[in-house]
């Protein structure tokens, strides 16, 4: 039995793949950890046993393309331990908005509406507005540089720039 058949039968999983966010300094709300969208993965998970005792995150090897997955019955975060750091990085702040809202998410949830609140939250969460600014600059728009240089994954950027097209239709 897999690690996620084992933990799965604890409580409700709630599935997903990986989103993006951004924020200033720090990522805060009443229920959000304070973390720094400049922490690294390690960093962020040192901080969430900290702040957030009750709160547990591990890895696994999760089924298919799942990045995370969050449980709310039993307050856990599962990461799939073969993806990048920075991928990883970034599922972490995705799983933790879930939390966050409270998402119920066990019958699946792509392209459903919580998953894009998700998804830009995280990106709005991730990316500084004038660290991408100048690297948009710099590399010509192309999303992969970008994305390596602010340490978030391409999926992060291209939420990130649904938001600024959707900032500027407002």
């Amino acid at each position: 039995m897999s690690d996620v058949s084992m933990w799965a039968r604890k409580g409700r999983i709630m599935k997903h793949g990986i989103g993006i966010i951004d924020a200033a300094d720090r990522m805060e709300s009443s229920s959000f950890p304070p973390l720094s969208p400049r922490m690294s993965y390690g960093q962020m998970r040192m901080a969430l046993y900290n702040a957030v005792p009750d709160l547990h995150v591990s890895s696994a090897l999760l089924p298919d393309d799942l990045d995370g997955i969050y449980c709310l019955d039993t307050d856990t975060i599962l990461i799939d331990r073969r993806i990048t750091w920075t991928r990883k990085r970034c599922t972490l702040i995705h799983e933790l908005v879930h939390r966050k809202h409270g998402d119920d998410t066990s019958q699946g949830c792509n392209g459903c509406r919580m998953e894009r609140r998700c998804r830009m939250e995280t990106a709005r969460m991730l990316v500084n507005p004038m660290e991408y600014a100048t690297a948009e600059y710099a590399y010509g728009g192309n999303a992969w540089n970008i994305a390596d240089d602010l340490n978030v994954t391409v999926d992060v950027i291209h939420d990130y720039r649904i938001l600024l097209r959707d900032t500027a239709r407002a």
